[in-house]
C-alpha cells in the first residue's frame, strides 16, 4: 500500500561551542588502594631504584616496595639490628651509587644497601659533635660533587663526611650570614660550588667554598616564617629554570635579579599551598597543591588543572622511568597516571547519550544527540559545532520523551543527511540547514507500527530503506512519495532489523535478530543466512554490524563472534575467542589503511590483523572510559581517526598514532618458597642469582614480576628450566612456578615477560639452581659401591675354585646315576611337549587380542567377518556391521597427552563391551581411534538401537575434551550397515558401506549415528 508524504521545512542557524579541555584525554588514570596491597596512603616521597622497583616512604608504616604485583613492607623491628630504625620513614633519596637514604621522623637517617638488604643507622648522639644534627630529617640530597646533604626539622643542615661523621651547619645569631631558618624543606644544586636551600623562612643560596649564605624572600614585607616565605620545595628544570613551592603557591625565581613571580592558572587563580613539584621527561612541570594537581605547558607558562576523582589531600608526585606519573592522596590512595592515552573522548555536556554518528565528505564527524540536536566535530581542530537545535521537538510536531530512544543518522551524498528517532524521520540539508520532515500517513490502519526506527540506507535507485525494531523494513520512494513494507512474506528472516548496509556492488544487506539477509533485486526477495550447527554457516543469530573493508570483503558482527563472508561458497569464516578476541560479542567493525580490523565489543576494543591472525586487545588500562559500546557505532573519519558511540558519549582514537609501550624493564625474583613456606635468602630476592637446594627440598616455587607498571595485569610470562625443559613454557599472567622432585644436578631457571602491549622484553630473569643429590648418589657413595663390588668378585672367584675341586668328585657319582636321569629327562620332555602345545594355543588367542583395550584386533576382525559373511549367506540371517570413530581424538592426544589418550581408548572399549555384549557379537579395535562391531543375526532396527545407545553412552562417560568443537566431552561417530538375509556380500563391500556411513556422519557434525542403507 502506498501513501502520500507530508513535507515541513525550516532553517536553523549553526553556532560554535568553546573548545573543551583536552588534558584528561592525554592520560589514563588508575587509583591504587589498600586492596592492591598499599597499607598506607600517608606517603611523603617516592623513588625508583636501579632495578626499577618503586619505594614509598610513609608517615606511620615504614617503607613500601612495589613490584607491580605485590607490596613488600619494611617496618621497624626491635629484634633486627640491621632493619629500619623508625616507622615514620617518609623521606627517601636514591644516590648515584644506587643506595637508598631514608630520613625518618625520630630515628635519624637510614642507609639501605639494596644488594644486601641491610639498613645502616645514623642517629644524633648528644655527646658527639660530629654526629647527625637531628633525628628528624626533612630532606636529603646528593649534590653533583658527590656530597650527601641532610636537612633537618629544626637543627639546620648536615653534610655526611663518611664513617658516621657529619659536618653541622645551623642558623646563628652572631651577625655572620647563616641559614635564615633551621628547618630545611628541600635542597637543590645551583652549580658545583653552591646549593639552593628551601627553608621555613625564605630561599637560601649556600656557597660551599665560602660557607656563606644569601637569602631571598618571595614576600619581603613579611618578617615571619609564614605564607609565601615558607618554602617547601625547589625544582630546577632541564632549562635551568628555578621554581619554589610555598604556602601561597608556586613561584618562578629569576636568579639574575632575585625576583619571584607567582604562578596562576589562565583563570587567574592561585594554586594553593604547594606540596610537591616535578618536571617530567617531556618537559611539563607538575604541581601538587592543596587545590589539586596542575600541569604547566612545556612550550609556554600556561597552567591547567588535571581533574582527578578526588582533588583534595594530594601530597607527592613522582615520574618513573616509563613516564608513568604517581600522585599520592592522603585519604584515597595512589593515582597512577599513564601518558599517551590512546583513546580519547569528546568532552561536552551537550552530547547527551545515546548518540548516533557518521562521517561527512570532509572527514569530520556528524553527531545527533538523544535530544535530536545535530553537531559537527571538526577532526583537525577538535572543535564542536552545533548545526541545529532539537529536530524532533514539540515545535516541529513531535511529542513524548525521546531521550531513551537511540537516534539514527545516515549521510546520503555530500549534503543530504537523514535522521531518525523513534517514529520521527527527517532530512537535513548541510548547506542550507533546511529540514524536511517525513511522517507516515495516519490513514494506514497500521501506522503505529512505523516506530522504533533502527537503521537507514539508500539503494541504487534512490529509495530510502528504513529498518524498525519490531516490524521489518519500510521502503520510501521519493519519486512517487510512497512507502512500501518488506516483511517475512518477502523472505525477511526476522522483523527485528538491526542494520541495513549497501556494499560497493550496490547490494543491500539487512541484519536482523535472527540472521543476515541479502536482497535479491531480480526476484524481489531476500536470501537469508541463518545460524545453525554447521561449521561454515553464520556464527550467531543477532546481527550487530555489517561492514565492507577496503579490500571488498564483507564482515558481519554478531553476538557469537566475527564472520567473514565467502561469496564463492556462500559460507562464512569465523573469528572468536579461539583467535584471541576477549569475548564473542562483537558490536561494531571498521578497518584502517593497513588492513587491520577494529572491533568494539562488550569488553573493550580489539585490533585484528586478518592476514596474520594477530589480535591486540585494549581495555580500561589503555585509557578506555568503559568497556561496552553500541552496535553499529564505529565510524572512520578524517586523519585515520575512528569514532565510536556508547552510553558514555562519543570516544575516538587515531589508528596511526596508537603508541606502544617500548620501555625497557627488568624481570626480578619477588619470592621463593620451599615446602610451601617462604624462605629468606642471603640476599634480597631481586638480587639473587644462585640458589642451593637439598635433596630434601623436593617441592619449591619461584615468584617473579616484570617491573613494567603501566598495566601489570597485561604482562605475560614464560619460563624455562634449562636442564629439565627443552622449550619455553607460556603461563599467561601467572607469576608463580612450582617444581617437585627434581633430580640432583645443576639447572638454570629463566623467565621472560611481555610489556602491557604483549611485546616480549629482552631482559631475562636468570637464576642458577643447584640441587644436591641424596647421600647414596654422591661420588664417594659410588666409590664405596665399587670397592664392595671388587671384594665380592674376589670372594666369588675363591669360592668358585673350591667348588670346582669338589665338582670333580661329584662328577663320578653323576655318571653312575646318568641312566636314571636320562629316563627322567625323557619323561620331562614329554611333559614339556604337552606344555608347548598348550602355550601355542594360548599364543594363538593372544594374536587375536588388542594389547591396549583387550578387544579383538584387526586380524581377528578380518578373519571373523569373512566367517560371519559365509554363515549369513548359508543360514539366511541378517548381518550388521558398525564402524565408529572417536571425534577429534588427535586434538585430544595433542592437548592432554598420550597417556590420557590411552585411558580414553580403554574407557571407550569398556563401554563398547557393555553396549554390545552378546556372546555372538565381536567388538574389535579396527585401528587407532576406530572400532568395529560385528553383529550376527541383527536387523536394521536392532543395529540402529545398539549404535544409538552406544553413541549416547560414550558422551555420558563425560570424558573432558576442551579442544573438541563438537562437545565439551569425548563423543563417537558411528556408521552402520545391515546385509539382508540371503544377500551375498564381500568383506570389502560391507566395510566400504559402513565407512561411507561413518564419513557422512562426520560431515554432518559428528556425535551421531548414520546408516549406509
Amino acid at each position: 500500500m502506498y501513501f502520500v508524504l507530508l513535507f515541513v521545512g525550516m532553517i536553523i542557524p549553526a553556532e560554535s561551542n568553546e573548545r573543551p579541555s583536552e588534558l584528561i584525554n592525554e592520560y589514563s588514570v588508575e587509583l591504587l588502594t589498600a586492596e592492591d596491597g598499599f597499607v598506607s596512603s600517608e606517603i611523603y616521597s617516592i623513588i625508583q631504584d636501579n632495578q626499577g622497583l618503586l619505594w614509598f616512604g610513609t608517615g606511620e608504616n615504614g617503607l613500601m616496595r612495589y613490584d607491580g604485583r605485590k607490596v613488600t613492607l619494611f617496618e621497624f623491628d626491635s629484634s633486627s639490628p640491621k632493619g629500619l630504625s623508625h616507622n615514620d620513614a617518609g623521606n627517601l633519596m636514591l644516590d648515584r651509587n644506587g643506595r637508598i637514604w631514608i630520613g625518618t621522623w625520630g630515628g635519624g637517617v637510614n642507609l639501605y644497601q639494596p644488594k644486601t638488604g641491610n639498613f645502616q643507622h645514623f642517629i644524633n648522639e648528644p655527646l658527639r659533635s660530629d654526629s647527625i644534627a637531628s633525628n628528624r630529617i626533612q630532606s636529603l640530597f646528593h649534590d653533583q660533587e658527590g656530597s650527601i646533604w641532610l636537612g633537618s626539622y629544626d637543627q639546620g643542615l648536615s653534610r655526611y663526611l663518611g664513617n658516621n661523621s657529619f659536618e653541622r651547619i645551623k642558623k646563628t645569631d652572631d651577625g655572620e650570614p647563616s641559614l635564615s631558618h633551621n628547618r630545611i624543606w628541600d635542597i637543590e644544586d645551583n652549580d658545583g660550588d653552591s646549593l639552593w636551600l628551601a627553608t621555613s623562612f625564605g630561599l637560601n643560596l649556600y656557597d660551599k667554598n665560602k660557607q656563606s649564605f644569601t637569602h631571598f624572600f618571595p614576600d619581603p614585607s613579611n618578617p615571619t616564617p609564614t605564607g609565601a616565605n615558607e618554602i617547601r620545595s625547589i625544582l630546577k628544570t632541564s632549562k635551568d629554570k628555578l621554581y619554589v613551592g610555598t604556602q601561597k603557591g608556586p613561584f618562578s625565581f629569576n636568579k639574575e635579579n632575585g625576583l619571584f613571580t607567582p604562578l596562576k592558572t589562565l583563570d587567574d587563580e592561585f594554586l594553593g599551598q604547594v606540596n610537591s613539584m616535578i618536571e617530567d621527561q617531556e618537559g611539563y612541570v607538575w604541581f601538587v597543591s592543596s587545590k589539586g594537581l596542575f600541569r604547566q605547558s612545556n612550550s609556554d607558562d600556561h597552567i591547567e588543572k588535571f581533574i582527578l576523582e578526588h582533588n583534595h589531600g594530594l601530597r607527592i608526585i613522582f615520574e618513573d622511568s616509563s613516564r608513568t606519573i604517581w600522585v599520592t592522596s592522603e585519604t584515597h590512595g595512589i593515582y597512577k597516571i599513564v601518558p599517551n592515552r590512546k583513546f580519547k573522548s569528546i568532552n561536552s555536556a551537550e552530547l547527551m547519550a545515546p548518540n548516533a554518528i557518521t562521517a561527512d565528505a570532509n572527514g569530520d564527524l556528524l553527531i545527533i544527540s538523544a535530544s535530536s540536536k545535530l553537531y559537527k566535530w571538526h577532526v583537525s581542530s577538535h572543535q564542536l559545532e552545533t548545526l541545529s537545535g532539537p529536530i524532533f521537538s514539540k515545535e516541529n510536531g513531535y511529542e513524548g520523551n525521546r531521550f531513551i530512544e537511540r537516534p539514527i543518522i545516515f549521510l546520503d551524498g555530500n549534503d543530504s543527511l537523514w535522521i531518525a528517532q523513534d517514529d520521527g524521520l527527517a532530512q537535513f540539508n548541510l548547506k542550507s540547514k533546511q529540514i524536511d520532515f517525513f511522517k507516515y500517513p495516519k490513514s494506514d490502519p497500521n501506522h503505529r507500527e512505523f516506530r522504533e526506527l533502527r537503521a537507514l540506507n539508500i539503494d541504487q535507485y534512490g529509495n530510502l530503506w528504513i529498518g524498525t525494531y519490531k516490524n521489518g523494513i519500510y521502503r520510501y520512494d521519493p519519486l512517487v512519495k510512497t512507502f512500501s513494507h518488506l516483511d517475512d512474506s518477502l523472505g525477511l528472516s526476522h522483523p527485528e532489523v538491526m542494520e541495513i548496509f549497501k556494499d560497493s556492488q550496490q547490494n543491500i544487506w539487512v541484519g536482523t535478530g535472527n540472521g543476515l539477509n541479502l536482497w535479491d533485486d531480480i526476484n524481489q526477495r531476500f536470501i537469508s543466512f541463518k545460524s545453525d550447527n554447521k561449521a561454515d554457516r553464520l556464527l550467531g543469530k543477532i546481527i550487530q554490524d555489517v561492514h565492507q573493508s577496503r579490500d571488498g570483503k564483507i564482515w558481519v558482527a554478531t553476538q557469537k563472534g566475527l564472520n567473514l563472508y565467502l561469496p564463492e561458497t556462500k559460507s562464512f569464516k569465523h573469528f572468536g575467542r579461539k583467535n584471541g578476541l576477549p569475548t564473542s560479542l562483537i558490536r561494531g567493525i571498521e578497518d584502517d589503511k593497513l588492513g587491520n580490523l577494529w572491533l568494539t565489543t562488550n569488553k573493550g576494543i580489539s585490533k585484528l590483523n586478518p592476514l596474520s591472525g594477530e589480535v591486540t586487545n585494549f581495555d580500561s588500562y589503555d585509557g578506555l572510559l568503559g568497556l561496552n559500546y553500541y552496535s553499529n557505532a564505529l565510524v572512520r573519519a578524517g586523519n585515520e581517526t575512528i569514532f565510536t558511540s556508547s552510553q558514555r558519549g562519543v570516544e575516538y582514537f587515531n589508528t596511526s598514532n596508537i603508541e606502544t609501550n617500548n620501555s625497557v624493564f627488568n624481570v626480578i625474583l619477588s619470592g621463593f618458597n620451599k615446602m610451601g613456606q617462604p624462605v629468606k635468602l642471603e640476599k634480597p630476592y631481586s638480587y639473587v642469582t644462585d640458589i642451593q637446594l637439598s635433596y630434601l627440598d623436593y617441592f619449591f616455587s619461584f615468584e617473579f614480576s616484570a617491573l613494567d607498571f603501566i598495566s601489570p595485569r597485561k604482562n605475560q610470562y614464560a619460563y624455562k628450566l634449562e636442564g629439565y625443559d627443552d622449550n619455553w613454557i607460556y603461563i599467561g599472567n601467572q607469576n608463580i612456578v612450582s617444581f617437585t622432585n627434581l633430580d640432583g644436578g645443576s639447572y638454570k631457571f629463566l623467565v621472560k615477560a611481555t610489556n602491557s602491549n604483549g611485546e616480549w622484553g629482552k631482559q631475562l630473569l636468570s637464576i642458577n639452581l643447584t640441587v644436591s643429590p641424596p647421600p647414596w648418589q654422591t661420588w664417594w657413595a659410588y666409590s664405596l659401591y665399587m670397592l664392595v663390588t671388587a671384594v665380592i668378585i674376589f670372594a666369588f672367584i675363591l669360592f668358585r675354585t673350591r667348588l670346582q675341586q669338589t665338582e670333580i668328585v661329584r662328577q663320578k657319582q653323576f655318571v653312575l646315576t646318568l641312566e636314571e636321569q636320562v629316563a627322567e629327562k625323557t619323561a620331562s620332555l614329554n611333559t614339556q611337549a604337552r606344555d608347548l602345545l598348550d602355550a601355542n594355543k594360548q599364543l594363538e588367542v593372544l594374536t587375536y587380542q588388542d594389547g591396549l583395550t583387550g578387544l579383538y584386533n584387526r586380524r581377528y576382525f578380518d578373519k571373523n567377518l569373512s566367517i560371519e559373511l559365509d554363515r549369513h549367506y548359508r543360514h539366511k540371517q541378517p548381518l550388521s556391521l558398525i564402524l565408529s570413530d572417536i571425534d577429534h581424538f588427535k586434538l585430544f592426544n595433542d592437548f592432554y597427552g598420550h597417556q590420557p589418550g590411552d585411558k580414553c581408548l580403554k574407557r571407550v572399549a569398556q563401554c563398547l563391551c557393555t553396549s554390545a555384549g552378546r556372546i555372538t557379537d565381536a567388538n574389535c579395535r579396527y585401528g587407532g581411534e576406530e572400532f568395529a562391531i560385528i553383529l550376527p543375526n541383527t536387523t536394521i532396527e536392532q543395529s540402529t538401537l545398539v549404535a544409538e545407545r552406544l553413541c549416547l553412552a560414550i558422551e555420558n562417560l563425560k570424558i573432558p575434551h576442551e579442544k573438541s568443537v563438537t562437545s565439551a566431552f569425548v563423543t563417537l561417530t558411528l556408521g552402520v550397515v545391515t546385509i539382508p538375509p540371503g544377500q551375498k556380500a564381500s568383506v570389502d563391500s560391507i566395510v566400504l558401506s559402513a565407512d561411507k556411513a561413518l564419513y557422512l556422519g562426520k560431515s554432518n557434525g559428528r556425535n551421531r549415528v548414520t546408516r549406509a542403507d
